[in-house]
């Protein structure tokens, strides 16, 4: 995956701040790739909740750029009847 730009996630969801990292040519691809490695071990749900997740957000997956910052993005969603916030930022590699 050489030349694809790293994205961190960070997620706060039912009390607990998920972060992990993801690869993609662009923001979407990334945010689709990383949606679709997340798994219940990684934010301690079921999978019947995971997998509303994944397909409500896999139906409109449209990252929003945050106003008056460069290379940063959010996303929102219900898992289990509780808000996720997901923050997106660009990431330089050293």
């Amino acid at each position: 995956m050489s030349g694809t730009k790293l994205y961190t996630f960070l997620m706060d969801w039912n009390g607990g701040t998920f972060i992990s990292q993801f690869r993609g040519d662009n923001i979407q691809e990334a945010t689709k790739g990383w949606l679709n490695q997340l798994s219940i071990e990684e934010i301690k749900t079921s999978e019947r909740s995971l997998s509303l997740f994944k397909s409500s957000l896999q139906d409109d997956l449209q990252p929003i750029a945050i106003e008056g910052n460069t290379s940063v993005w959010c996303l929102s969603e219900f898992i289990s009847g509780e808000l996720a916030i997901i923050n997106i930022i660009a990431t330089l590699e050293k």
